[in-house]
């Protein structure tokens, strides 16, 4: 059963097996640096599956105006299964209040997840659809 957390009981090894289980090769010898910025980041919403870390969204910023998605993973594992879907509506929960959320894609993006993103809120900006979206505040 996948249990979703905002709280900072993330340990090390957890961040370490995620991120390199996606294959995260600019972290593998800064591992130490990004656990810290995982734990400094302002939100951070975590999926487990019977005490495995599967996924994490973070987020850094002003806390009120904006925030910047940093990451948003999902072991291989258990892609396809609705955990990006749980992260993403714990994330917009816990951000309700924030005015403008960014999440900047790194590569290309499939059709998929640009529609799932669109349909989760966001919008694309910029001449590149696969580079920036936005998520305006609901009201």
């Amino acid at each position: 059963m996948i249990e979703l957390s905002t709280g900072r009981d993330v340990g090390y090894d957890d961040i370490e097996q995620l991120y390199m289980s996606k294959g995260h090769t600019s972290y593998d010898k800064r591992m130490d640096a990004l656990f810290e910025a995982v734990m400094a980041s302002d939100y951070i919403v975590t999926a487990w599956d019977d005490g495995q870390l599967i996924g994490l969204i973070r987020s850094s910023g002003d806390l009120m105006f904006t925030q910047y998605v940093a990451d948003f993973v999902i072991h291989p594992d258990h892609q396809s299964k609705g955990v990006a879907s749980k992260l993403m509506d714990a994330y917009l929960e816990a951000t309700e209040d924030v005015e403008k959320i960014y999440l900047l894609m790194q590569g290309p993006t499939s059709a998929f997840t640009r529609n799932w993103l669109i349909h989760k809120g966001f919008e694309t900006r910029s001449g590149d659809p696969s580079a920036i979206y936005l998520k305006s505040k609901r009201k």
